[in-house]
């Protein structure tokens, strides 16, 4: 029928500027740390690196070992930072392998125990490269980490150890999103307080971080060394609606094409279960997307999609009606003027005036825009716009 069923568009232009947006906010110099993981937040890799790399970012951040390799096979040079505890729960039989990938590949560990520190640190001394960790704090998070009490011993053992470099001593904020974010200056002061006692132990360390995005933007103090902005990359905001930065540039625009463009008498039902029914005769189109790719159960007959008229200022909503079932989705166009076959349609529109944004789908779902672009599945085809 068509080459892709749906395409996700990534704009290049909008990450570059939104790198942008977030070094207006920080000192000259400061570094940022870019969170990539799971495939740029569903953005993919191979399309946003291209920008991350023109914008001149410092860093990247990961979730596991197997993603920060293969940022090295796409040609990725600089620094990363897994977040995940690459070698805790690993066993004994595969963890000197692990560690041996890890130093070879020049990526920074998330370590928690003195045992992590030697296993990199024997496996720097047999390929002859330093081993580089970083060690997270938590100062409220309640996931990962080591509490501030614990962590002051393991970095003197740490710092002991031959070959091995600590890149960074880390926090997250549970609530720098929220419309109140007093917890959020406060897990900042355990974690300052924890920074000047390891500053006088004299314990070399080259980077202190905790800004996420909406630190970025709200908590100027959290800056430190370094910051690792992820949603705001990708141009959304996770933080209270009217607080959203102005210069934030949505960079993801998902389209199809219509199917099927049917005529439908009135009292016709539509989709599994005959949730819906026209109410008048009706125009309904079909679109080839559903919720194997991302497209939540929970939109049918709760969300629009736009179609891009050239002559309107505004994009035209269309209602999804009917169930949306695993492969398709149906629309009324029966207001959307002349339609055909093959005629665009946008399911993730990057206007920030469209009700079909990925801010106005999270609402509608309840839930936060990494949920929303990290579920679209991979028959959608992801394609770089310059």
């Amino acid at each position: 029928m068509f080459a892709d069923p749906a395409v996700a568009e990534v704009r290049l232009d909008a990450v570059r500027r939104n790198i942008e947006a977030i070094r207006r906010r920080t000192r000259p110099g400061t570094p940022i740390c870019a969170a990539v993981k799971a495939e740029a937040y569903g953005h993919g890799f191979e399309q946003v690196l291209p920008a991350l790399s023109d914008a001149r970012v410092e860093r990247l951040a990961v979730a596991n070992l197997a993603e920060a390799i293969r940022l090295r096979t796409l040609g990725w040079s600089k620094p990363i930072l897994s977040f995940g505890p690459e070698l805790f729960f690993i066993g004994d039989g595969h963890r000197a392998e692990r560690a041996r990938e890890a130093v070879a590949a020049g990526v920074s560990c998330t370590i928690c125990s003195i045992h992590e520190a030697r296993e990199l640190a024997a496996a720097a001394v047999k390929i002859a490269r330093a081993a580089h960790v970083e060690i997270q704090i938590d100062t409220g998070m309640g996931r990962f980490g080591l509490l501030p009490e614990e962590s002051e011993q393991l970095l003197a053992e740490v710092a002991r150890c031959p070959h091995v470099v600590i890149d960074g001593v880390y926090t997250h904020f549970a609530t720098a999103d929220e419309p109140d974010f007093s917890f959020a200056r406060e897990q900042l002061r355990r974690f300052s307080a924890l920074v000047r006692r390891i500053e006088a132990r004299g314990i070399p360390v080259r980077a202190f971080h905790a800004a996420n995005s909406a630190a970025i933007f709200r908590l100027p103090e959290s800056h430190l060394d370094q910051v690792r902005p992820g949603l705001a990359i990708y141009g959304y905001w996770g933080g209270p609606p009217d607080e959203r930065p102005p210069d934030l540039y949505p960079s993801m625009r998902v389209v199809s094409r219509l199917a099927a463009v049917r005529r439908l008498p009135a009292g016709h039902p539509i989709g599994y279960g005959c949730t819906f029914t026209t109410s008048r005769e009706s125009i309904i189109g079909t679109v080839p997307i559903g919720y194997a790719d991302g497209y939540r159960r929970l939109f049918s007959n709760d969300a629009v999609m736009t179609i891009p008229r050239k002559s309107d200022p505004l994009p035209r909503p269309v209602p999804v009606v009917g169930r949306v079932s695993m492969d398709q989705i149906n629309v009324d166009l029966t207001d959307a003027g002349d339609v055909r076959v093959g005629d665009e349609i946008v399911i993730i529109d990057d206007d920030p005036r469209a009700p079909n944004t990925v801010e106005g789908l999270a609402r509608k779902m309840g839930t936060i825009p990494y949920e929303v672009t990290s579920l679209l599945g991979q028959r959608i085809h992801r394609k770089a716009v310059r």
